[in-house]
């Protein structure tokens, strides 16, 4: 399976977002995987067994498109990666994500030629609104031979996974959808969102919610950050060799963390204290 992240900018809370959520995947990855990551600080990531794709602000200026619009870039990426391994399975995972259940069971799904994205977020004819705005424009409209009705479901797009047979096919048909709704005039937050959506569902058997395996805590970045930076001053200061750093993942109970970061926050927004 090839693991995709896509990380631009300088900030050191998302680079140790991204590393911390590659490390949950590297506890459990084959040597039959590889870890990309398309990103303008390859140096950031030499520490670690993945491989590097460096991009510039000239290609994400490209990858946009004619209609500016930055989310494009995330198809972009993934298009790239698929023409390049066009017989590997496939999964795009956004920073603030982490791996608390089987890779194994991820790639078995994928097998049976299941999609798989974080969450089905229901139909955007049932939304409110700029994804209600969007869906004003491009109900009934056909992009790519599809046309869109209230079974084209918006799932949550923090979590990507094709199947092998299937990544060009997706990619390529995900971004026509993508431009044909920007062609439209369609409002464009959630585009590239839906696009994905529409072309893993048209293509694949079925759609299996991946949540059941991997966390995304982008409502919830604040407490995640903290437990994060935590995890990295102890490996620093105690000297940790990445197989640790490895060790203490798989040992870690990851959905327990959880549900103690929401109770922390639940007591942050009750008091009003930041810590």
């Amino acid at each position: 399976m090839n693991i995709v992240y896509f990380v631009i900018g300088g900030s050191t809370v998302i680079h140790m977002q991204v590393g911390f959520s590659i490390r949950t995947f590297l506890a459990q990855t084959t040597d039959e995987d590889t870890i990309y990551v398309v990103t303008e600080t390859p140096k950031l990531y030499e520490n670690l067994p993945v491989k590097t794709i460096a991009v510039t602000q000239d290609d994400i200026k490209v990858w946009r498109g004619k209609h500016d619009f930055f989310w494009r870039v995330k198809i972009m990426v993934l298009k790239q990666i698929a023409h390049m391994s066009p017989d590997k399975a496939m999964m795009y995972l956004d920073g603030d994500t982490y791996l608390h259940g089987s890779l194994a069971e991820i790639k078995e799904q994928l097998s049976r030629n299941i999609g798989m994205m974080h969450k089905d977020e229901g139909c955007p004819s049932e939304m409110k609104q700029k994804s209600l705005s969007m869906w004003q424009t491009v109900g009934g409209r056909t992009y790519d031979g599809i046309t869109i009705g209230t079974q084209h479901h918006m799932w949550n797009a923090g979590v990507v996974a094709i199947p092998a047979q299937l990544v060009v096919k997706v990619t390529e048909q995900a971004l026509a959808v993508c431009d044909g709704m920007l062609d439209d005039g369609s409002e464009p937050i959630t585009v590239e969102q839906y696009a994905l959506s529409i072309a893993l569902m048209e293509c694949s058997e079925r759609m299996v919610e991946a949540d059941r395996w991997i966390g995304h805590y982008w409502h919830n970045k604040y407490c995640w950050s903290s437990y994060i930076a935590q995890f990295f001053v102890r490996s620093y200061r105690l000297g940790y060799t990445l197989e640790k750093e490895l060790d203490i993942i798989r040992k870690t109970n990851l959905k327990s963390v959880h549900r103690r970061i929401i109770v922390k926050r639940t007591l942050r927004k009750l008091t009003g204290r930041l810590h």
